[in-house]
């Protein structure tokens, strides 16, 4: 999903009205803390000037009432009366004058006794608990009290010459002093009384007095949800009418579960009024710093997102490799300073050269990794990549050029020997050879490629028939009749050919290539130097090998595979030299398979070792057994495959059965084929000697069918050459191969070595074996494979103290 484009600019700008709105914040909740600080800080001061006020002007009442008595004490001579019946008179006489002065309320005159001499009023409970003090300590008390009205009440103690003692108590009403505390504080100021039980404001709050009676009702009266407790110890503040009032509670006097309090009432509004006008100031002058600030650097941002848009321009140019073009474009700027801009440029301009000197060296190596992906290295000849681009490439031009597509699979036969002799120095010389006469025999038009190995795939198009294939492929076949020339070496090197034809665009390429190898493969089947036109039953032939192959695993699973012996028998005496065991497969299904059906595909399975090592213990076990029927001395011939022999673990394994079913190498004949012993020279004598020093005896089979000479014989541990059954089935009626195998008896002779022949079946193949010095003797006429259920029997039934007791033949 592509992402939302947003400019540097306006990312900057973005993040610097973050940035100072969070600072804004800051500063406004500094702001605003300071602010409640001094609202704080108003309250508590209007708070302590309260009670300063408040004791002041009741000080300077109570200091009246006292100058007042003293004053009214001395006039009156109070310390020289006995009858303080006069003195009481002269206190009514100047009751009026103290209500008009000092605002007395009551007087109340009692002696030491507690008995009235004089009285406004009925005395309340309260002045007669003030007096029993006064009398009590003999020293004045004063309090304020308050009921319908706050009074302050004094109880003073008069003694006169006699020591006779009179108590007057007055109260005087706090009207005047709350007036005064008015003019002083220049705040409204009014006693307020409400329930001690409940916690909140409500409509039984009492306003008893005050300086402004309207204003003070109208902000006590109905704020009933607010907390009392909030209320004394931070005020109440109320907007009202326009204007902001803060109301401050000092308490008084407590009553019949009711509190009384000193209610301080500041007109804040001018306060409020200023604050508001500060923070208003202060956002304007924020925002203005913002808006400039954000404008100054979203210009100069700009200035910068130019200049790396202009280079963003240029930067395509690299990719589209016009180096010349991107380092005409001026990129940098004439300034006083250089920034990161200007190293930024200096940057891309030695990047161009750099990714132009990078392009040329990479458009070298394309064309060298195009020669290597495409072409091969040692012939020059395309390779299989060419190849499957080339034929699908031919094969979709069917459609629109009508034509036929021939694939000619090559594949050079007994190339192997020149590499096993000559070396892979010499091979790749041959294999270069054979590729310029493979090159020089198609069109230019055609193709030749190399596909592996001594592997060659010609294909050609816009054929009108088979039949040009199968002339270039009669060309390719003389041409390889011609002998190849390495230095002072000449080689004769044939090949084999397939070759597959299609005339339809839908086919496939590797399927073409695929029947034009089964083709390849039928003509070295048959011989080599030929070549074979693939056709369906090729195809049903390797579907059943492949079906046999996977029959053959599942065989190895179940272990439906024994093994059968046929004993081999000295000719001059039929004496039993040994026994050759032989792999059978019993299809439950099919019965008996021929051997020649699976061998061929075990011999090229990963499965062959792993049966290999099975057929190897089995024949530790059946030496075991023969030996138990008194034949001590007999060996059995044990055939190796060529992936098994060059198996490392092979000494190791036969090792530890010699060990363990304690028998000695000489009882066993390990058997080679020719072609095993050709595949890897080096490989074969360095095994066959380490086998040999553990005591087993080596037998060449099939002898002069496959690849073998005097030289690699001369050079290998040899005990038995085997002369194949193929010579000895015609060698009464077929000269040559009489000859042949004369030859090869007198040939392994000379050498010291024994001779076996194989496939004997008549006793004129037996007396002309044996006449001419043949040592052993194998085959049908003795006796045919036997299985190894039955071998117990058959060695007590056919052979006596180790001699063949009677012939068998092929019943």
């Amino acid at each position: 999903m592509m992402k939302k484009f947003i400019s540097v600019p306006t990312k900057l700008l973005i993040l610097i009205v973050s940035t100072l709105l969070i600072l804004a914040v800051g500063f406004s909740a500094l702001s605003l803390s300071r602010l409640q600080d001094d609202y704080k800080q108003f309250h508590q001061d209007t708070l302590a000037q309260g009670k300063v006020q408040f004791a002041l002007h009741s000080d300077i009442l109570r200091s009246k009432m006292n100058v007042w008595l003293e004053s009214f004490s001395e006039i009156t001579k109070f310390s020289q009366q006995q009858d303080f019946t006069i003195f009481a008179e002269q206190l009514a006489n100047q009751f009026d004058g103290l209500q008009l002065n000092l605002n007395i309320e009551n007087i109340w005159l009692v002696d030491a006794n507690n008995n009235s001499l004089f009285e406004t009023s009925e005395m309340p409970e309260f002045a007669h608990d003030n007096i029993d003090r006064v009398l009590r300590l003999q020293s004045p008390n004063h309090q304020v009290l308050c009921q319908q009205q706050c009074y302050l009440l004094l109880s003073v103690p008069l003694l006169n010459n006699h020591g006779d003692v009179l108590v007057i108590t007055m109260t005087a009403s706090l009207v005047d002093m709350l007036y005064a505390i008015n003019t002083s504080l220049n705040s409204e100021v009014a006693v307020v009384s409400f329930s001690s039980v409940s916690k909140t404001l409500n409509n039984e709050i009492n306003v008893i007095s005050s300086s402004n009676m309207p204003l003070t009702q109208s902000l006590l009266v109905g704020n009933d949800e607010m907390n009392i407790d909030r209320v004394i110890k931070d005020g109440l503040k109320i907007d009202q009418y326009g204007k902001s009032y803060l109301v401050n509670f000092l308490p008084l006097a407590n009553n019949n579960k009711r509190d009384f309090y000193l209610s301080l009432i500041d007109d804040v509004t001018l306060f409020e009024e200023k604050n508001a006008q500060y923070r208003l100031q202060f956002l304007m002058s924020l925002s203005g710093i913002f808006m400039v600030l954000g404008l100054f650097l979203y210009g100069l941002a700009r200035l910068f997102t130019k200049r790396l848009l202009h280079f963003s321009g240029a930067l395509p140019l690299l990719a589209n490799k016009k180096f010349d073009q991107f380092r005409e474009i001026k990129l940098k700027r004439p300034m006083l300073f250089s920034d990161e801009l200007d190293i930024l440029s200096d940057s891309a301009l030695e990047l161009s050269y750099e990714l132009e000197q990078l392009n040329i060296e990479v458009e070298q190596k394309t064309k060298e990794l195009e020669n290597i992906a495409m072409y091969d290295l040692l012939t020059g000849l395309p390779n299989r990549n060419m190849l499957n681009y080339q034929l699908r490439k031919s094969i979709a031009n069917i459609g629109r050029y009508p034509g036929g597509v021939a694939v000619l699979f090559l594949d050079l036969d007994d190339f192997k020997k020149v590499n096993d002799s000559n070396g892979h120095t010499e091979g790749d010389k041959l294999l270069i050879q054979a590729a310029d006469r493979v090159r020089l025999s198609v069109g230019k038009m055609d193709l030749a490629c190399r596909f592996g190995g001594d592997e060659f795939v010609v294909v050609l198009g816009g054929l009108n028939s088979v039949n040009e294939a199968i002339n270039i492929a009669e060309q390719l076949l003389a041409e390889f009749k011609e002998p190849i020339k390495l230095g002072s070496s000449i080689f004769y090197v044939s090949t084999s050919i397939g070759i597959s034809y299609t005339e339809s665009s839908s086919e496939k390429a590797e399927d073409l290539i695929a029947h034009a190898d089964i083709a390849m493969y039928e003509a070295k089947d048959n011989g080599g130097s030929q070549f074979h036109i693939y056709h369906q039953e090729m195809f049903q032939r390797v579907a059943h090998r492949v079906m046999l192959e996977g029959e053959v695993r599942q065989a190895l699973a179940k272990q439906q595979f024994t093994l059968s012996l046929q004993p081999q028998l000295r000719a001059i005496d039929n004496k039993i030299y040994g026994f050759e065991a032989l792999l059978r497969w019993k299809h439950p299904e099919r019965g008996m398979v021929s051997p020649e059906d699976f061998i061929p595909i075990l011999e090229n399975s990963q499965h062959m070792i792993e049966l290999g090592y099975w057929i190897i213990h089995r024949c530790f076990e059946l030496a075991i057994m023969i030996k138990k029927q008194g034949l001590t001395d007999v060996k059995i011939a044990i055939n190796l495959s060529a992936g098994q022999f060059i198996d490392i673990n092979l000494p190791n394994y036969l090792q530890s059965l010699l060990d363990e079913f304690s028998l000695s190498a000489d009882s066993f004949e390990l058997e080679l084929t020719e072609q095993t012993l050709v595949k890897d020279i080096e490989h074969t004598i360095v095994m066959m000697d380490s086998l040999k020093e553990m005591g087993f005896s080596f037998a060449i089979d099939d002898f002069g069918t496959g690849y073998s000479s005097l030289a690699y014989i001369k050079k290998m541990p040899i005990d038995v050459i085997k002369i194949d059954k193929s010579f000895v089935f015609g060698m009464l009626e077929n000269h040559a191969d009489y000859q042949i195998i004369m030859s090869t008896i007198a040939m392994v002779k000379n050498l010291g070595l024994t001779v076996i022949a194989e496939g004997v079946e008549t006793a004129a193949q037996l007396r002309s074996l044996t006449e001419n010095e043949c040592d052993l003797i194998q085959g049908y006429y003795f006796s045919k494979p036997v299985p190894e259920i039955d071998l117990i029997e058959f060695i007590q039934e056919y052979t006596h103290n180790g001699y063949w007791k009677t012939q068998v033949g092929k019943t």
